[in-house]
Formats: structure tokens, C-alpha cells, sequence
């Protein structure tokens, strides 16, 4: 029998990816489907998260056939959501577009679920990109307008949301002075961590506050979030937390300050104010979409301290404002996130 089948970069640590999966899951199951299988680099822990049933994600050719032979024809794959066509790493575009071409040759349907395309900076990647997704899909959604430049028109692609944003509501209480931050490592920018350590120490100092680094990347941003919280007085979170554990620190905080993109997307989705350090395009494209291009300040050559520190100040003390600005713009991406699976089933429905 046909069944759904989804890959991402999931079971390797990235609670984004977690969280993009469990609102995939979410939608499905709302629409009535929860013949699901996934792809994992971890099985045990997908297993365990989500309750869903997983087969190991195996490298080299050999992972490549065993990933073939457990697709059946007619099977629907969705290859995402997330930034998996990006070439940070030379050999990431290859990887997933290998799989979306072995899902068609195995007679599957398939879709490009949610996803952020880019940047593509080698020739490999951008031609890859242009042959192999026209030849591969059914359908492509993307969750920022800027995706869209690396894909043909003629697919037609649609703008959908991060699955991220369809996860439940949360209760929490707010703590007074609380502020999360989530930051991620970029070798080339350690000469800047010590400004961005002293502005968040000017802040916290001068506003009472209580700063809470949270890895996102388990355990790779363990580092940098020890290190900081050392060097602003601190607190840092030791060991993984669930999802539910995160959206729950989350939405107690006053203001959330995301290096990482999902700690802005969860923050957002439980209604909490957010600041953005923005290292990368899909992040200011998340801010530009919810209204808030001005809470945000560039993770690059042109960061300045005091460029944020003026940001942070503004932002929590008039955080009455984004929390507004959020209960509007937030519902609308929720709509285009669940557009996304929607589209999906519509599609196989289509082809079966």
C-alpha cells in the first residue's frame, strides 16, 4: 500500500529540524494521514520523539540503494521542509537531489516540502539544482520569497511557511527579567564574539536581566553558549531538551535573541518578542515576513555592538508592540505552513 514517506536533517541534534518534522506530522494527521515513515540518522530517537516509524539514513552508494528499495511505487516522498538545497557543504546538494531522483525513478511522487532554497554559490549546485528539480518534481512550496530565484518558473513553485509554525499552543507563564538566547557558531566571526558578549552583558546589566543561552544544534552550539554565558554573567543549558521543553522556555522568556532560525520561528509561534542576529539570508527573510525587519541586526562584517544594542533595548522595552504585531502576522504564516501539506496530499491525490 502507498505511503507517505518524508526525509529531512532529521535525528542529528537540530531541534529546528525536530520541530519542522513534528509540525509535518501535526498536519498530517489533522488531514486524516498517519501512514508516515521517515528517514532518519537516528531511528531510535525519531522513533522516540515523534512516534513514527523510521529507517536508518546509510551513507555512500549502498545508502543510496537501501534508501531506493524501501520505496514502494506510489509512494508520496517529501524532501524537506528545511534549507537542504543549500552548498554550505559541496556534497549536501548532490545528497538530497540524489534521493529526489531515486524517488522518481522509483515511481514516487514527489514533492519539495517547505523549503528554503539557497544560497547556491558553486557551478555544481546551481546546475544541479536547475536540471535535477525540474526532472524530479511534482510540486515545489517554499517558505521565503527569496527561494523562489533559484527555482524555474515554469514549475510553478508555491509560497507556503515553515511546518515549524504548526505546532500546538503552549501555556507558560511569563518569568519577569528572562531572556533566551540562541547563538550558533561561525568560525570566521570569533573575533566578534567578544563585542557581541559585552553588548549582551550591557543589556542584561543595565536592564536586570536574566540571560538563558539554549543550544539548538545538540551538542555543537553547546560551546558557544557556555562560553557566553560565562562572559555575561549567564546561565547556559546543560544537556538536550525536548521540543516541548524548548517551546516552553521559549514562551516564559520577555524577548528571545536568535542567531539560530527556529528559535526566532518557535519564539514566534508561542507569541514571544524576538531580536535577530542574522548570519544568513533565511533569517532576515523570516523577519521581513512577519513585519520586523527592524528587530534584526546583521551577523557579518558590518555587525556593530551598538547598531544591537540599541535593537535589544527597543525591542524589550516596547515588546507590548511586537507581541501585537506577532498575534497578526504569526496566524497568516500558521495558514501557509498548513497550505503547505495540503498541497502535498492534493498532488498525490492527483497522481493515484
Amino acid at each position: 500500500m502507498a505511503k507517505i514517506v518524508i526525509m529531512g536533517f532529521v535525528g542529528c541534534g537540530n531541534m529546528g529540524d525536530e520541530a519542522i518534522l513534528a509540525g509535518t506530522l501535526l498536519q498530517l494527521e489533522t488531514e486524516g494521514r498517519r501512514d508516515v515513515t521517515v528517514f532518519s540518522w537516528n531511528p531510535e530517537d525519531t522513533l522516540a520523539r515523534h512516534g513514527v516509524q523510521a529507517f536508518p539514513v546509510l551513507p555512500g552508494l549502498s545508502g543510496l540503494r537501501d534508501f531506493y528499495a524501501r520505496l514502494h511505487r506510489g509512494d508520496l516522498f517529501l524532501l524537506g521542509g528545511g534549507s537542504l538545497l543549500q552548498d554550505g557543504e559541496r556534497r549536501v546538494v548532490p545528497f538530497w537531489l540524489m534521493r529526489a531522483f531515486a524517488a522518481r525513478l522509483k515511481g514516487c511522487r514527489v514533492v519539495f516540502h517547505a523549503q528554503g532554497v539557497g544560497p547556491l554559490n558553486t557551478g555544481l549546485a546551481k546546475v544541479m539544482v536547475s536540471l535535477l528539480v525540474p526532472l524530479c518534481a511534482d510540486l515545489v512550496t517554499l517558505r521565503d520569497p527569496e527561494s523562489f530565484a533559484h527555482i524555474p518558473a515554469f514549475l510553478k513553485p508555491r509560497l507556503v511557511a515553515d511546518t515549524a509554525l504548526l505546532l500546538p499552543p503552549v501555556q507558560a507563564e511569563k518569568v519577569p527579567r528572562r531572556v533566551v538566547v540562541s547563538l550558533r557558531r561561525i568560525s570566521e566571526m570569533e573575533d566578534m564574539e567578544k563585542d557581541l558578549a559585552a553588548c549582551l552583558a550591557h543589556f542584561a546589566k543595565r536592564n536586570e536581566l536574566q540571560l538563558v543561552f539554549v543550544p539548538f544544534q545538540y551538542p555543537e552550539d553547546c560551546e558557544v553558549s557556555d562560553r557566553m554565558a560565562k562572559l555575561t554573567g549567564g546561565t547556559a543549558v546543560s544537556g538536550p531538551l525536548t521540543l516541548d521543553e524548548v517551546r516552553q522556555l521559549l514562551a516564559s522568556a520577555e524577548l528571545v535573541v536568535a542567531m539560530r532560525l527556529h528559535s526566532a520561528i518557535l519564539a514566534a509561534g508561542v507569541g514571544t518578542p524576538i531580536v535577530g542576529l542574522t548570519y544568513d539570508p533565511k533569517v532576515g527573510s523570516f523577519f521581513a515576513q512577519l513585519g520586523l525587519s527592524p528587530a534584526q541586526c546583521p551577523w557579518s562584517q558590518d555587525f556593530r555592538y551598538q547598531t544591537l544594542l540599541d535593537i535589544l533595548h527597543r525591542e524589550y522595552h516596547s515588546r507590548e508592540i511586537q507581541e501585537a504585531r506577532l498575534a497578526e502576522a504569526v496566524p497568516l504564516l500558521c495558514e501557509r505552513a498548513a497550505e503547505s501539506v495540503h498541497l502535498a496530499l492534493h498532488k498525490w491525490e492527483q497522481r493515484r
